[in-house]
């Protein structure tokens, strides 16, 4: 943990302290059990998510101009992918084949975005590059 650099550090102690303030709210606050249950699922992701970093990349730098090429590259196919979903989401609701919310088009955008930029930049990080 010595040669750990400050901005991990800071981001783990972020995520527990997050993840605290959930559970002594759950515990000592009466209040709606969402708010708790949101900090506590915000602060492991934050902690989780640097602790993945750090332990993947070590010393190496988090982006050089490769790694941030590929990322642009697979938010751009995944944006386009979205444009697609929302096609078919229109004409899914057109038709009448399901009974579509806006609550419930959010949710399904944002987590087909989420997991497909994630998917494309894994994809690209595998080949190596995008041509």
């Amino acid at each position: 943990m010595e040669n750990m650099e400050r901005k991990y550090m800071y981001k783990l102690v972020l995520g527990i302290a997050i993840m605290a303030a959930g559970m002594l709210s759950a515990a000592f606050l009466d209040i709606d059990m969402r708010i708790p249950i949101v900090l506590i699922n915000t602060g492991l992701i934050i902690f989780i998510a640097t602790a993945f970093r750090l332990f993947r990349h070590g010393n190496l730098p988090d982006r050089d101009e490769r790694t941030k090429k590929l990322a642009a590259y697979g938010i751009t196919y995944s944006w386009l992918l979205t444009l697609v979903v929302i096609a078919v989401l229109s004409w899914v609701q057109c038709f009448g084949l399901a009974e579509l919310t806006a609550e419930g088009v959010l949710g399904i955008l944002l987590f087909f975005m989420i997991i497909s930029a994630n998917v494309f930049r894994w994809y690209f990080m595998q080949k190596g590059d995008v041509e």
